[in-house]
């Protein structure tokens, strides 16, 4: 067609004679828009390119010039979920690692990442705010909402029990 479009598929440009490049573009194009809007994984990253039908190649070569140039860190990244994970969701520690794990961090580096994880902090401020919600229950049935709550949070039983214990009386 005289006077189409160039660099289109099937129009004759020379991407046409280079298709791994064009669709090398592409993908590096939507790794940086799904970076912009947060940290990735490189597992996340690169499910997320073959979930957009990237072939295998091209999420590998884009995560591995990604990683080698900055732009990925699975270390960086792990720090930060595990930031979201303790103040903004408040999940316990088997929650918070459930959650790296999930995200695509590796075990070794969701170990690193969790060192010194405040769970007492987290399932303390968690309580307070479950705990407005239960003000009208007896103590029992509160202090079995709240173990459940917290349960399903990640938490250990231990925290779980010292928790309710500092938050609940017991009724006589």
């Amino acid at each position: 067609m005289p006077g189409g479009r160039r660099g289109i598929r099937g129009s004759g440009g020379p991407e046409e004679e280079r298709p791994g490049v064009v669709e090398f573009q592409e993908a590096l194009s939507y790794a940086f828009k799904l970076l912009g809007y947060r940290q990735r994984s490189e597992q996340e990253l690169r499910r997320r390119l073959l979930m957009k039908n990237f072939s295998k190649d091209t999420a590998e070569e884009v995560t591995r010039r990604l990683r080698e140039s900055g732009y990925m860190d699975d270390r960086s990244t792990a720090s930060a979920l595990r930031l979201k994970a303790e103040e903004g969701k408040f999940l316990g520690l088997g929650g918070a690692r459930q959650y790296l794990r999930r995200m695509g961090i590796s075990r070794g580096d969701t170990d690193e990442a969790l060192e010194g994880y405040d769970e007492m902090s987290s399932a303390a401020r968690l309580a307070e705010k479950k705990l407005k919600m239960l003000e009208d229950s007896p103590a029992q049935e509160a202090r079995k909402k709240l173990s459940g709550y917290l349960g399903r949070r990640g938490f250990s039983y231990d925290t779980v029990r010292k928790t309710i214990d500092a938050f609940i009386k017991e009724e006589n």
